[in-house]
């Protein structure tokens, strides 16, 4: 993907594991992007505030989201998101180990444009790059 200028990319996801493989995802679709790398869901609906107070960095163009996020569900930071002044329309793929109906339907109703269950298998995690690639061009 070939922008003027990369893309910034909020990942919230605490388990390093899936944060490599977010990042060879990107790499391998040559998707070029800043990527700002948040552990957990209080850390992350702090630097929403931050952005909403007028940090000069601006909303992210992407939020990828992990649900199960340490210290507040990625859950309410979606929901944190969607309320946002700042970011409301910012696309926001969730990226859970969760295939639960019932987590697709909430993340849907809260405004995520995808569900992106994480596969067990390599090959399957890399279709994340696509993923991001259409939801981007679809902007």
């Amino acid at each position: 993907m070939k922008t003027q200028s990369p893309l910034k990319i909020l990942l919230a996801e605490d388990n390093s594991g899936d944060v490599f493989l977010v990042r060879r995802a990107l790499q391998k679709h040559q998707i070029d992007c800043d990527l700002t790398l948040i552990k957990d869901g209080e850390a992350a609906l702090r630097y929403l505030s931050e952005i909403d107070s007028g940090d000069p960095g601006g909303c992210p163009d992407l939020i990828l989201l992990d649900l199960n996020l340490p210290r507040c569900p990625g859950s309410q930071v979606l929901e944190a998101l969607k309320n946002s002044p700042t970011c409301q329309e910012a696309p926001v793929i969730v990226l859970t180990s969760s295939d639960s109906p019932h987590d697709r339907a909430k993340a849907t109703r809260l405004g995520a444009v995808r569900f992106f269950c994480k596969p067990t298998d390599l090959a399957g995690f890399m279709a994340l790059g696509e993923v991001v690639r259409d939801v981007m061009s679809s902007r």
